[in-house]
């Protein structure tokens, strides 16, 4: 099968296959989830009321629907209120922690086909995970398209329908999703809007040591201190 869909329920973890083995998804309903110090976690809550523990931290963060968070350290998600969604990128420990949301109601880019789309979680360093949201209006039909990584996601509100080699696979609220790497689909809606959230194991975009904000707003007689390899530190 080439997408795979996973139902909200307690503890369910699945290994994602294809061109990010180190990648899990967890989903949880109405229980703790404990996360280890191996990897980042990306996670969102879907409905109810949840709060994050760091390790080393006094007191709890307080999540509630529609938030999202990302952590690289062991940490305790006490989710006995609520369910969603947590995926473990197990290779990658340089994520940053991060508490945001609730998520709009509505993206801040365009897209295609009528669809908008957000960054939750942004990459830092070029290359680095995401974590999006997309959102699509009723009555879309979309251009059959393919992504370079694997996408897993999972459906905030609305119907709709993914097409992939002549499957159509129903997408109802709370559905997790994992896209492979590669497979051509496309997003259908009819008469309600479809809300996504969407983990992407890579990315295009971010930031270096000879690109960032400080560097290039740092000026010498005008000059941004990104033109001028003498002063930079070296790494």
């Amino acid at each position: 099968m080439p997408i795979s869909l996973y139902p909200l329920k307690s503890q369910c973890v699945q290994s994602v296959s294809g061109d990010h083995p180190a990648v899990r998804v967890r989903t949880w309903q109405g229980e703790k989830v404990l996360l280890s110090d191996c990897g980042t976690h990306y996670g969102f809550v879907w409905q109810g009321t949840a709060s994050l523990r760091r390790k080393l931290s006094l007191a709890p963060f307080p999540l509630t629907a529609g938030m999202y968070f990302s952590v690289a350290e062991a940490s305790t998600l006490d989710g006995s209120l609520s369910s969603g969604m947590v995926v473990t990128y197990e290779n990658f420990s340089q994520g940053h922690f991060l508490v945001g949301g609730p998520m709009a109601t509505q993206g801040q880019f365009a897209y295609i086909d009528g669809g908008t789309t957000s960054l939750l979680i942004a990459p830092m360093t070029v290359g680095d995970p995401c974590l999006n949201a997309l959102y699509m209006p009723p009555n879309v039909d979309q251009t059959v398209h393919h992504h370079p990584s694997d996408r897993i996601g999972i459906v905030v509100q609305g119907i709709g329908d993914c097409f992939a080699d002549g499957e159509g696979y129903a997408l109802t609220p709370g559905t997790v999703f994992h896209i492979p790497a590669h497979q051509k689909h496309r997003f259908c809606t009819y008469d309600q809007a479809l809300h996504l959230v969407v983990f992407h194991p890579d990315s295009d975009m971010g930031f270096s040591d000879r690109n960032h904000p400080m560097l290039r707003r740092t000026l010498v007689n005008n000059v941004s201190a990104a033109n001028l390899p003498d002063i930079q530190t070296t790494v």
